[in-house]
């Protein structure tokens, strides 16, 4: 299943979280050499906030993590308008109704290939089930040139937002994607989910959970 961890819960979920800033601090900065500040062995930037909507894939509050996302509001500062607008033709979208998806982080051990494949169909797929829960149109994101093709053709209605751009080794790209019930069904199909992965837990209840 797929946690969503809000402001409301987030303190029940310390142990998860904690694990997620270990695993992307392992990702982004030993394995893919990405320049980004550590603290203590995690990988914790400016926009770890209070605003943020997290995903974390775990059986449970206090279980291994396979996979985690992060949401971002785009009427606060995100990584888009930022950081990245230059990989947008035009000004980047955002709104009430706009959110950004950052930080799609796979557990270390995660093998390559199919199981990352299938571990990113998931979480798109809960990308989309909060979008809709939480009345978000549109989603934007960048991606690598590896990833990039996957997320696009993953099912959902995603566009790119502009050219390929050079960034130290890799080429980055902006997309948009629409959150629609249609586009969830045939994320679902393509990869195989037989129904919802969220799973929200009220502050009030997650810490007998």
């Amino acid at each position: 299943m797929i946690h969503i961890i809000t402001a409301e819960n987030r303190r029940h979920f310390h142990h998860a979280l904690m694990e997620m800033h270990r695993q992307r601090k392992a990702v982004f900065i030993d394995e893919l050499k990405w320049r980004l500040d550590e603290q203590a062995g995690l990988e914790i930037d400016a926009y770890d906030s209070a605003d943020a909507i997290y995903l974390i894939e775990s059986d449970a509050p206090r279980a291994p993590v396979g996979a985690s996302a992060r949401l971002l509001p785009t009427t606060q500062p995100h990584l888009l308008g930022d950081v990245f607008s230059h990989l947008c033709s035009e000004t980047p979208p955002s709104g009430p109704s706009v959110w950004e998806a950052t930080r799609f982080c796979p557990a270390p051990e995660t093998p390559k290939g199919a199981p990352r494949h299938d571990m990113l169909g998931r979480i798109i797929a809960g990308i989309m089930e909060t979008a809709l829960l939480f009345g978000i149109e549109r989603v934007t994101f960048v991606a690598n040139a590896a990833l990039g093709p996957l997320a696009e053709n993953a099912g959902w209605d995603a566009r790119a937002l502009g050219p390929e751009h050079g960034r130290g080794r890799e080429r980055l790209r902006a997309f948009v994607a629409e959150i629609d019930t249609a586009g969830l069904r045939r994320v679902r199909a393509r990869h195989g989910i037989g129904g919802p992965l969220i799973r929200f837990i009220p502050g009030a209840l997650a810490h007998a959970a």
